[in-house]
């Protein structure tokens, strides 16, 4: 067997002899082909086969969507993750919740938001990849010296199926795992740190059996004034107690928390003879113990493991009872991951077109894009939880929406079909100037 290395440019054996950019983009089109000759086989006839290489060009590309992905997937996460740190904030000022304890639940959370996020980022990284190279002529080069926008969007489709495979490792081992240990760290602040889940001149009934509304949280020292608590946690005794002021005393040790209040009242009845009575105290402690600790029995199904999930559909299945929560949660797992692969062939097309408004035009087409995905997922979901469709079938609407987009842009792109002189965000500046002009003519 004999092997020859030969090298060829672009689509002709010889470099094309033009200037400029389409010189560079045909260096960076280079590619190298092996000729494999397996003479034992095919004595004579030489059997001819190109083993894939990155060339110079897909290393260029795929820095130019790279760089603002990495960069949406930051600004995205945050923007996200901001609208939860208020509370978390409020727990370290006023609760007494370490910072510590604060930044694990955040990182809980990430996971959660960098399943969403990640598409998004793909389809901001290739806009403003593609809108960058664009409007610097460097797609007409390419495009000139004999490069497909076909071949263009090799590593476009490389990077995110790279990042399809992280967004699915995160849909069903991450993502359930970190939910999972959210609610456990919320689970032990409950019963250690009652107090971190007060909220002032609100009925609180957060804890089982018990509902408390308290007129002021002291920013202090954390203790409770104006406190009324309902406790029907023995159906046989309710009390209703009132009490001027009470602190929290958490039990770490027992896993728990003592509401001990001072200068109260405590209303009750007895259900049998049907007489009230109303016993005044000074100090009177009220032990709170929540609920046992978690199990997969009462987890929500998006903190299950794959092979729990599974299960639980089984058995619902199988009890008459089918559990379309669980199929759904089961089904987003597969779809929404896919949403990167169908964001990065429509950012391609429309990353060819002029934006007028330059990349805030684009990050807000890109935007408008993720929200109508998200609108079009939220009716999947409906229909999926509600029966009217097949879980999977109802899951995958926004995606066969999307790929329907996807490919009438990109056919209409790679044949040059599309009006290239108009942008996505064209529609938009229209109406600004009509309305600017109706505004001039009044």
């Amino acid at each position: 067997m004999r092997a020859r290395l030969t090298r060829n440019f672009g689509d002709s054996p010889d470099p094309i002899p033009v200037r400029g950019r389409i010189n560079r983009f045909n260096r960076m089109a280079a590619t190298f082909k092996l000729e494999v000759h397996l003479t034992e086989f095919a004595p004579g006839k030489p059997l001819r086969f190109s083993i894939p290489k990155i060339t110079i060009m897909d290393r260029y590309v795929a820095r130019e969507v790279l760089a603002p992905f990495a960069m949406g997937v930051g600004l995205l996460t945050f923007a996200l993750v901001t609208a939860r740190l208020l509370k978390l904030t409020e727990m370290v000022v006023n609760h007494g919740v370490s910072i510590k304890q604060v930044l694990e639940m955040i990182g809980y959370i990430l996971p959660a938001f960098l399943e969403l996020t990640l598409g998004m980022a793909v389809l901001l990284g290739v806009l403003l990849g593609f809108g960058r190279m664009s409007s610097d002529q460097e797609m007409t080069a390419a495009r000139a010296s004999g490069i497909s926008l076909y071949r263009l969007t090799v590593p476009v489709m490389a990077v995110a199926l790279v990042v399809y495979v992280v967004a699915s490792w995160f849909a069903f081992s991450v993502r359930p795992w970190a939910n999972s240990r959210l609610q456990d760290e919320l689970y032990y602040l409950t019963r250690t740190k009652a107090a971190a889940g007060l909220k002032e001149k609100i009925f609180n009934d957060d804890l089982p059996g018990i509902m408390i509304y308290v007129d002021k949280i002291s920013d202090e020292d954390d203790s409770l004034h104006g406190v009324l608590i309902a406790d029907s946690r023995d159906p046989k005794q309710a009390n209703t107690i009132i009490a001027t002021r009470g602190i929290v005393l958490p039990d770490e040790k027992n896993g728990g928390s003592t509401l001990r209040l001072y200068n109260g009242s405590i209303f009750g009845a007895e259900p049998r003879t049907d007489q009230s009575h109303v016993t005044s105290f000074r100090v009177y402690d009220l032990t709170i113990r929540p609920r046992e600790g978690p199990s997969t029995q009462w987890r929500d199904p998006d903190e299950l493991s794959y092979p729990a999930l599974k299960q639980l559909i089984a058995s619902a299945r199988n009890h008459g009872k089918p559990d379309y929560e669980a199929e759904t949660e089961l089904a987003a797992k597969y779809t929404v991951p896919i949403a990167t692969l169908l964001f990065a062939l429509v950012g391609v097309s429309l990353g060819l077109k002029p934006a007028r408004g330059g990349h805030s035009e684009r990050f807000g087409v890109a935007v408008a894009l993720f929200f109508l995905y998200y609108a079009l997922m939220r009716v999947g979901r409906t229909l999926a939880e509600r029966a009217i469709l097949n879980a999977f079938v109802a899951m995958s609407l926004p995606n066969l929406v999307f790929l329907a987009l996807a490919l009438w842009l990109f056919i209409r792109a790679a044949q040059d079909k599309g009006n290239q002189g108009r942008g996505p965000g064209d529609i938009l500046w229209d109406f600004v100037e009509r309305y600017e002009k109706s505004r001039q003519a009044a």
